[in-house]
């Protein structure tokens, strides 16, 4: 081979590989962007928000107010200490009905009253009712109020004690067509596993249950009220008697769900305490599923100005504390509730530790966005108070349901205001942004209050899924 041909085909390899190691390349980085470039498919499911059509609205009341072993020779029976008057009324376009439950188990006393009232269209019925009783025995007395309820499936009573001289009473009403299984457990101060039992409620009855039956000797109960079958309305009759001397009563409602932010209105401190065993302003608190670190911040009722400094407290899970508030000076007072974890929450209050003194407990009070209806109960110098619950200065409209004078209540952002009210009247309260009000009734030796609920706390709008 000459030496131009060996060179003319050494080049012409070179070209050749030259030209394969590319094609290589390109074949290989095509390869590599196909799968880059290929669109990818993803089905993200459609979302909306639906509001459940409304039902009928059913509202029970707590009935008579019960006293437990009266008669020495039959320490278990219970009977009636006093009868409540009724408050009830209903909106334009809604109407409301009364009904009866039938309480079972009550010496003299065969039932207690209940109210149902059909939607209004596809919203909720705008009614409400509530009760007052006036008891003065020698061995119950005192004032209570509280409002008339609709049923749940899940509720917690925070309050009460099952030691001696206390003498309370757990009242779970079954407004429903089919029987109810009631389970309750029963937390303590001491901390350990709950214990539990479960009673039936048949429909259209209340079951009263003494709460030292499953929480004897326990000085800070709280009561998780569970039900399967039927929703039931939860509530709590309490009376206190210290050194032979009656000492208060009270009605107090259950509290819907644990949260981890949430306002107790209408809370009133009266008088210093005179010891620590005794606090005449408390808090008391349950984390029941997991421990919480928690502030609580007391505010002024006339402004929502905070008052002093937050308090914190650490909770196990599971076990109940107790804050002292009894420093505050007498005046009416919001107690915010914020932790690291859900807890439930109330606030006692009493006018005093002697004969003649009343007790409360106050519960958290609910946003209301929009109107509401409630009814404020016969008592003593009734007063709304109301939280702003938002960043926006608002105006709330109240105005009685049946006609008469309405009244503007500005509200700052994130402040509050107190007003007085007419007892035995039902009142629309109508705001944009979202608030919190409670009504506190107040004289010499009566004590008693509770939030207003929102009508369509039953009829929230619910997140649907489309796959």
């Amino acid at each position: 081979m000459t030496k131009p041909n060996a060179v003319r085909i050494a080049t012409t390899g070179a070209r050749l590989a030259a030209g394969a190691v590319v094609s290589a390349a390109c074949i290989a980085g095509a390869a590599l962007a196909v799968p880059a470039a290929w669109p990818s498919v993803a089905h993200a499911p459609g979302r909306t928000a639906v509001t459940p059509v409304a039902g009928d609205t059913l509202l029970t009341c707590a009935g008579p107010f019960l006293a437990l072993g009266r008669d020495a020779s039959q320490a278990s029976q219970l009977t009636v200490a006093g009868t409540p008057s009724l408050v009830s009324g209903a909106a334009s376009g809604s109407t409301l009905t009364s009904k009866r439950i039938a309480l079972p188990g009550i010496a003299d006393a065969t039932e207690t009253p209940m109210f149902a009232a059909a939607p209004n269209g596809s919203a909720p019925a705008q009614v409400a009712a509530a009760e007052s009783v006036t008891v003065a025995a020698d061995d119950v007395s005192g004032f209570a109020a509280a409002a008339c309820r609709p049923p749940s499936m899940e509720s917690w009573i925070v309050g009460g004690a099952a030691t001696t001289g206390a003498n309370d009473i757990l009242l779970i009403a079954n407004p429903g067509a089919v029987s109810a299984t009631v389970t309750l457990t029963e937390y303590g101060s001491q901390g350990g596993a709950p214990s539990t039992s479960e009673v039936i409620v048949p429909a259209g009855t209340q079951s009263s249950i003494p709460l030292a039956a499953g929480a004897a000797g326990e000085a800070s109960p709280v009561v998780e009220v569970t039900s399967s079958g039927a929703p039931v309305r939860a509530a709590l009759e309490s009376s206190l008697i210290r050194t032979l001397d009656p000492v208060g009563i009270d009605v107090q409602d259950a509290i819907a769900q644990p949260g981890t932010s949430q306002s107790l209105l209408g809370v009133r401190a009266l008088v210093p305490s005179a010891d620590d065993d005794n606090p005449t302003t408390s808090v008391r608190l349950l984390a029941p599923s997991a421990d919480a670190t928690v502030l609580l911040q007391p505010r002024d009722a006339a402004n929502g100005n905070p008052v002093g400094g937050a308090k914190k407290v650490q909770l196990r899970a599971g076990q109940v504390g107790s804050v002292d508030f009894s420093a505050l000076k007498p005046g009416l007072y919001a107690i915010d509730v914020t932790s690291t974890a859900p807890v439930v929450a109330a606030a006692r209050q009493t006018t005093g530790l002697g004969k003649g003194s009343d007790f409360a407990w106050m519960t958290p009070a609910p946003d209301i966005t929009g109107t509401t209806t409630f009814a404020v109960a016969a008592g003593p110098a009734p007063q709304l108070h109301v939280q702003n619950a938002s960043d926006k200065a608002t105006t709330v409209q109240l105005a009685p349901v049946n006609g008469g004078t309405g009244q503007r209540i500005a509200v700052p952002a994130n402040g509050a205001a107190t007003v007085p009210v007419s007892p035995s009247t039902v009142y629309s309260l109508s705001s944009t942004t979202a608030v919190r009000a409670a009504v506190g009734f107040f004289a010499t030796g009566k004590l008693a209050g509770y939030p207003v609920w929102p009508t369509d706390a039953a009829a929230a709008p619910v997140d649907v899924y489309q796959r």
